[in-house]
């Protein structure tokens, strides 16, 4: 795949997802417009606020009236947040203003009109050369006030290898081509490949120890773009820690409309990958981060 074409893939995924579920001050539930939804994880299952605490949720608004749910997102720091660089870009891979998004944090139902009051202010956002290269797709969303009440997520700082079991969360619809979102945490088990697949369909992939690590879904399991940004956990410790954040997929038949699910390859964005730069914009300790 040649890099602007995944370029454009990306930023054309987020402009879809912005046109599907939306929340505002004058109503209590959300509006789904008819635009197809492709925010998907496939053969999910529910997740619990135990288990994702530190779950965020990033809304999109051009008039500070109408939020658009736009990505997924995870609390690395009681005043940041992590997620996937396209989630903040506009079509040219430039970094829309942060006044136009807001977060939900420490919630596994998606924000209403209700919570419009409770969401919190995006201060500054911070990426890592994605304009210049797509496979560095991850940003991180300061907050206008810290998270008190919230535990953040450690990062998974070792290798990535292929029989880690992964999982991956995020709000969306339950099967490709579905036009109805879940307003639930969904989550479900990956397997990560180191195939010659993975560089077929993606140029800018060498390996699994670069900033992306590629999957591959022989079972259906899977997440689609909606989950954009949202986190792939490994277990340490008995205790859920960031590997990835969600990037993009496709289905490996040029052929098939479906983009999400059995016979799709997938890309995460490795956050170990980047640690020495998160640690340097956060203002903490290397260590901090993953111990």
């Amino acid at each position: 795949m040649l890099k602007p074409t995944l370029f454009a893939f990306l930023l054309l995924m987020v402009s879809l997802i912005r046109a599907d579920y939306v929340i505002n001050a004058d109503k209590t539930d959300a509006d789904e417009d008819d635009a197809p939804v492709i925010a998907n994880i496939i053969n999910g299952q529910a997740a619990t606020l135990s288990e994702y605490p530190f779950i965020g949720q990033l809304y999109y608004s051009s008039d500070n009236k109408n939020f658009k749910f736009s990505c997924t997102a995870s609390l690395i720091n009681p005043n940041w947040l992590v997620t996937a660089a396209h989630c903040i870009s506009d079509q040219n891979g430039n970094t829309i203003n942060p006044i136009s998004y807001k977060v939900a944090v420490g919630r596994i139902t998606l924000a209403t009109g209700a919570d419009l009051n409770n969401l919190i202010q995006v201060i500054q956002i911070t990426t890592f050369g994605f304009k210049s290269s797509p496979a560095n797709d991850l940003a991180l969303l300061k907050l206008a006030n810290p998270i008190s009440n919230v535990t953040p997520i450690k990062v998974y700082p070792y290798i990535i290898t292929n029989n880690l079991p992964l999982e991956v969360a995020g709000f969306g619809v339950t099967k490709s081509g579905s036009s109805v979102p879940s307003n639930i945490l969904l989550k479900t088990s990956i397997g990560v490949s180191s195939s010659k697949n993975c560089s077929a369909y993606n140029d800018l992939w060498g390996n699994n120890s670069g900033p992306q690590f590629c999957t591959e879904s022989y079972n259906g399991n899977d997440s689609c773009q909606g989950d954009s940004g949202g986190p792939i956990v490994a277990m340490v410790n008995s205790k859920r820690v960031i590997a990835g954040v969600t990037s993009f997929g496709m289905n490996k038949d040029s052929n098939s409309n479906v983009d999400c699910g059995e016979n799709v390859i997938a890309y995460y964005t490795r956050v170990a990958y980047f640690l020495r730069s998160i640690a340097i914009v956060l203002g903490v300790s290397l260590e901090s981060l993953y111990t």
